[in-house]
């Protein structure tokens, strides 16, 4: 009960954003063709009738749901479910932490995409955070949870499929004391990064730290009829 219970709310979650997704995708379909070219025409027709399954089907799920909720009032599993939520960065989430800004050292240095990817330089960071006390983690707006992917597209950083610039800002919001801790000590990531590369790196510890659920990006392909 309790793990259909769970796959109940993450089916729900995810269709919403897909169907939110889908559905401006078609707004910017439909905006942009005024051709009555047969191809962008069938495409218009199924994206029509995928919007209209997956509604469906998030109605029922969302039934289905509201009848376990009526059942199943486990305050306890309730609230796993919404940390689980949580770490899967399904939520917005507001706290204590720190704000690191990395950046080209002047001008003359110019983009350094090649390098922060080349040294995994934002791949290792997120995984010294994680060991020093963060819990939530956040790339220029792009929360990062453990299905996240930072790769170099073209001359700029892919996270979650969209694209960042530099300056890169990192928010972890987690056990302040140990994120404190960390950024203070001597020879800590940080401070190699400084050493080792043409970069700057700044830092501030703040007590109000907000960041947005994450977005997913439309990757349905829409197939032809026929």
């Amino acid at each position: 009960m309790k793990k259909r219970y769970v796959l109940i709310i993450l089916a729900s979650t995810v269709l919403g954003v897909l169907i939110g997704s889908m559905i401006k995708d078609f707004k910017s379909k439909a905006e942009l063709y005024v051709s009555k070219d047969d191809i962008v025409k069938k495409e218009i027709k199924i994206t029509k009738k995928n919007i209209k399954s997956l509604k469906k089907e998030k109605e029922n799920i969302d039934k289905e749901l509201q009848d376990l909720k009526d059942t199943y009032t486990d305050k306890s599993d309730i609230d796993k479910i919404e940390k689980l939520k949580q770490l899967l960065s399904y939520t917005d989430i507001k706290g204590r932490g720190i704000t690191i800004k990395i950046d080209a050292l002047n001008e003359e240095t110019g983009n350094i995409a090649n390098s922060v990817d080349y040294n995994k330089i934002l791949i290792n960071l997120v995984n010294e955070l994680k060991k020093n006390g963060a819990i939530f983690i956040s790339i220029n707006n792009q929360r990062i949870n453990q299905y996240s992917e930072i790769t170099l597209a073209g001359n700029h950083i892919n996270i979650n499929s969209t694209p960042i610039a530099q300056p890169y800002e990192i928010k972890a919001i987690g056990n302040i004391n140990k994120l404190s801790t960390y950024v203070n000590k001597s020879n800590n990531y940080l401070e190699r990064i400084i050493v080792n590369y043409p970069m700057k790196v700044d830092y501030k510890i703040e007590e109000n730290i907000n960041m947005l659920k994450i977005e997913v990006p439309n990757k349905l392909k829409y197939l032809r009829e026929g």
